[in-house]
C-alpha cells in the first residue's frame, strides 16, 4: 500500500532566497570581535568581524586573517567549519563560517545535572577534536568552556574561536596567549606553548564536570610541570577507557559477590522470619509423678512431712517453670558487606 507524506501545517519559506538580513549574535566584551548571523539561500551562516574600534588595526586584522587560515585548514566534525575570508562593505574584513545551533559548554553545565553518558560523550568528542588538531600541528591555546559549543540536538561538540591559536605553518603572532584561568603555568609565565599546554586547559575544562571518575585524570592533566602531564590526547583517551574498564570490573565483582551470598542471605532471612511453633501449656510442664501421697491437714504445732514431701516430689505444681527466652537472631554481616560494596560502586558512578 502506498502512503503519501504530507505537511502538518501550511508550508512557508522562513526567509527569502538570497536574503542578506543580519542579526548581531554576540560582541566580545574584553575581545576584539563580533559575531553576526545571516541567511544565505535558506541556510544560516556566521560572519566574524572586528569590532568597530579595531577595524583597520594591522595587529587585529592579522589576527583575523591568521584565525581564518588555521580554521580553514581543519576539517573535523567536532570543529566549526570555516568557509571563506571576504570584505564586507559595512563590517570590513570578515570570516564566513558555519552556524552552530547550540550553547556554550559553560551554559550547558549550568542547566543542571545530566546523565553521565552525556558527559562522557562530550569529553570524548573534545578529545577527538583536540587530537585531530594536534595531528595537524595546530595548538588551540585558548581551550575553555566558552570556546566549546554543545548543540541542542544531540549534544554534539564544536570547537570554536581560533583567534589565539597557533600552527607550525604560521610565522607570525607567536606571543604566548590564552585565558589566564585555563592557561597552563608555563604559558602564563611567558613560556612557549605545547601540546601539554592544551592538555592542561583540557584538564581545567574536565574539572568542571560533576563526574568523580575524572578526578585522577584531571589531577595529572593539571600538573604544574609539563612533564607531569600526559604527553598526548591519545594517552588521555586511554586513561578514560581504562577507567571505564575498571568500573565494569567492579560491577562484575559486585554481581558475583551478590550471587554467592544470595543463598546464605535467603537462609538467614527465612530463619528470622519463620514463626515460632506454639507449644501447649500442658506440654511445657514436666510429667506428673506416678503416685502422689495423699494430702493431710497439718496439726497445729506439728510439721507435716507429707506436705514437704509433696512439694519436693512435684515442685512444678507450685512453681511452674518460666518459658525459655527467645533466641536473638544474630545480625548478618553479609548484608552490611553488600551495602558497602554497592555504596562504593555508586560513588564511582557519580
Amino acid at each position: 500500500m502506498l502512503i503519501s507524506s504530507e505537511f502538518f501545517g501550511d508550508p512557508s519559506v522562513q526567509a527569502p532566497a538570497g536574503s542578506s538580513a543580519r542579526e548581531l549574535v554576540s560582541s566580545s566584551e574584553g575581545g576584539y570581535s563580533q559575531i553576526w548571523r545571516f541567511d544565505r539561500g535558506g541556510r544560516f551562516r556566521v560572519l566574524k568581524c572586528l569590532k568597530e574600534g579595531f577595524r583597520g588595526d594591522p595587529l587585529y586584522e592579522r589576527l583575523l586573517q591568521k584565525e581564518f587560515e588555521i580554521g580553514y585548514s581543519l576539517d573535523h566534525e567536532g570543529i566549526c567549519e570555516y568557509y571563506s575570508f571576504k570584505k564586507d562593505t559595512e563590517l570590513g574584513n570578515c570570516i564566513e563560517m558555519e552556524w552552530v545551533d547550540g550553547r556554550t559548554l559553560e551554559q550547558f553545565l549550568s542547566e543542571g545535572k545530566h546523565e553521565r553518558s552525556v558527559y562522557d560523550k562530550i569529553v570524548g568528542e573534545i578529545c577527538s577534536a583536540l587530537s585531530y588538531m594536534h595531528a595537524k600541528q595546530v595548538l588551540h591555546r585558548d581551550l575553555k568552556p566558552s570556546n566549546i559549543l554543545v548543540t541542542y540536538n544531540g549534544n554534539n561538540v564544536k570547537l570554536i574561536d581560533f583567534g589565539l591559536s597557533d600552527a607550525d605553518f604560521s610565522s607570525v603572532l607567536k606571543t604566548p596567549a590564552g585565558t589566564a584561568v585555563f592557561a597552563a603555568p608555563e604559558v602564563r609565565s611567558g613560556g612557549k606553548a605545547s601540546v601539554r599546554s592544551d592538555l592542561y586547559s583540557l584538564g581545567m575544562v574536565m574539572s568542571l564536570f560533576p563526574v568523580r571518575k575524572y578526578t585522577p585524570i584531571v589531577r595529572r592533566l593539571c600538573s604544574q610541570k609539563p612533564e607531569g602531564r600526559y604527553s598526548s590526547v591519545a594517552e588521555v583517551q586511554k586513561a578514560l577507557k581504562s577507567n571505564m574498564s575498571a568500573i565494569a570490573g567492579i560491577v562484575f565483582i559486585l554481581f558475583i559477590a551478590l550471587m554467592a551470598l544470595a543463598p546464605v542471605l535467603e537462609k538467614r532471612l527465612n530463619m528470622v522470619s519463620a514463626p515460632e511453633p506454639v507449644v501447649p501449656v500442658h506440654e511445657s510442664l514436666p510429667p506428673a509423678p506416678e503416685s502422689v501421697e495423699p494430702f493431710h491437714e497439718p496439726v497445729e504445732g506439728q510439721t507435716d512431712t507429707t506436705v514437704i514431701l509433696n512439694e519436693v516430689k512435684n515442685p512444678a505444681v507450685k512453681n511452674p517453670p518460666k518459658p525459655a527466652p527467645k533466641p536473638t537472631p544474630k545480625k548478618s554481616t553479609d548484608t552490611h558487606l553488600i551495602d558497602e560494596l554497592f555504596r562504593q560502586a555508586t560513588e564511582l558512578f557519580e
